[in-house]
Order: C-alpha cells, then sequence, then structure tokens
C-alpha cells in the first residue's frame, strides 16, 4: 500500500483510491458540450447580473464617490471658513484688548483729573469756610466791641452820675467821661 501511495501521491483518504478515479470521469475531464453549456450560463448570468446588479451597484459607488468627494470639498471649505473665524476672533479679541487698555488709560487719567479737581474744590471750599470763619469772628469781635463799648459807656455815665451827684462840676465830669472813653 505504502508503494501505491508512492506512485499517487495524492489520494482519496476515505477510500483509499487515487485522486479523480471515483467513478466520474466528467468532472475532471468535461467535454465539450458540457463546456459550452458552462459557458453559455455564464455568459447569461454575466449579462443578467450586469442588468440588474451590476448597474445599481455601480450607480452606487459612483453615488458614494460624488458624497465623498462632496464631503471632501465641504470639508475643505468648513476647514477654511474655522481658519478665517480663528482669524476673525483673534482679530476680536485683538481689538477688545486694545479698547480695553485705553478704556482702564482713559479712567486713570479721568481720576487723576478728578482727584485734581476734587483736590482744588476742597480748597476753594476750606478757603470759603476760612473767610466766613474770618469774617464771623471778625463779626463776633465787633459786636463784642461794640457791646463792651455800650456797656463801658453805660458804666461811665452811671459813674458820672455818682460823680455829679458828689461832684457837681460839669466840666471836670466831662472831661473824666471823655478821658474813659478814650481809654475803652
Amino acid at each position: 500500500m505504502a508503494a501505491e501511495q508512492a506512485e499517487h501521491p495524492v489520494g482519496d483518504a476515505h477510500t483509499g483510491q487515487p485522486a479523480g478515479d471515483h467513478g466520474d470521469p466528467q468532472l475532471i475531464n468535461p467535454s465539450g458540450p458540457m463546456f459550452l453549456w458552462t459557458l453559455g450560463t455564464f455568459l447569461v448570468m454575466a449579462l443578467v447580473l450586469k442588468r440588474i446588479a451590476w448597474k445599481p451597484i455601480l450607480e452606487g459607488l459612483d453615488k458614494r464617490e460624488t458624497f465623498l468627494r462632496e464631503s471632501v470639498d465641504n470639508a475643505q471649505k468648513v476647514e477654511e471658513e474655522l481658519g478665517a473665524i480663528e482669524s476673525k476672533r483673534t482679530e476680536i479679541i485683538s481689538d477688545a484688548d486694545e479698547k480695553a487698555k485705553n478704556i482702564v488709560s482713559q479712567a486713570r487719567r479721568a481720576g487723576i483729573e478728578a482727584e485734581r479737581v476734587i483736590k482744588e474744590k476742597a480748597k476753594e471750599e476750606a478757603g470759603i469756610l476760612l473767610d466766613n470763619a474770618q469774617r464771623e469772628i471778625n463779626s463776633a469781635q465787633e459786636k463784642a466791641a461794640a457791646t463792651l463799648k455800650q456797656e463801658s459807656i453805660n458804666s461811665a455815665i452811671g459813674l458820672a452820675g455818682k460823680l455829679i451827684q458828689q461832684n457837681l462840676d460839669t466840666e471836670q465830669n466831662r472831661q473824666l467821661t471823655d478821658n474813659l472813653i478814650d481809654k475803652i
């Protein structure tokens, strides 16, 4: 048996017979009509598939290719738009930053100016208050002096009256009264 297997290297493992020795010579050695029938069936199936399946498959592939191209084009457009939006965003942020710096700078200048104005107004108001206080003091001093003068005159007249009662010389009384008034 080893000798048989050596002569026929490929064989059927179940029956122990060499390959192609199945009793059906038509499978391995096709005849002319069998070849023509097979070829005809293949061509008919190819035509049927071409009309029924091949055309829709190609149309589907064309649609898919068109969709993919449009998707790529749209993706490129979106990428360009995103780039434009990003540059616009950067520009807007830069402008906003510049405006913010200007606003802060103006606010600082306004603050310094307001401080200066407030200080000037405070000095003016302090000067006005000081002038008013000085006038009030002067007015109070004048009133006090007038009151003191009036009281001095009243006292002088009272003293003069007492002197007159004691002393009936009017000329001396007048000189005394004038001297007292001048001293006050």
